[in-house]
């Protein structure tokens, strides 16, 4: 069954969001980053590429025609067929959340992300998922 790690008081969620993807790329996993819209897609392309002077993470938009070569797929639009781990950066509860092993979910400190990842976490827990909670409040981004 799919578990939900949901990381909570993320002090910088995009910094935070980079270095998870990188996580899950050096695991050998495959991993989409659902995002709100396509400008957020472009955005967090670019964080990726400037994560650091040392590191690369492979990614592509969904739609590329490198797609099935590149462990990290950006999608605005969640593709029927996607599948391993989803780090979910969009304001929504996924379609089908079954489909994927593990779903990510980062949760800032301001007020509309919180209430957002409590509707999140809701419909998770309704639907009989295993959720891990991890409190990042006494880390660094």
């Amino acid at each position: 069954m799919t578990r939900i790690d949901f990381y909570t008081e993320v002090d910088q969620p995009a910094v935070f969001a980079c270095r998870l993807a990188n996580t899950v790329y050096k695991k050998g996993e495959r991993l989409t980053v659902w995002l709100a819209d396509e400008e957020a897609l472009a955005s967090f392309s670019t964080r990726l590429w400037c994560l650091s002077d040392t590191l690369f993470v492979p990614h592509c938009h969904v739609d590329d025609a490198l797609a099935a070569e590149t462990p990290v797929l950006l999608a605005a639009t969640l593709p029927h067929d996607a599948g391993g781990v989803l780090l979910n950066l969009g304001p929504s509860y996924p379609d089908a959340p079954e489909r994927f092993s593990r779903i990510l979910e980062i949760v800032g400190r301001d007020e509309a992300a919180l209430a957002a990842a409590r509707d999140r976490f809701k419909a998770y827990r309704t639907r009989g998922f295993t959720i891990e909670h991890h409190d990042m409040s006494q880390r660094s981004s």
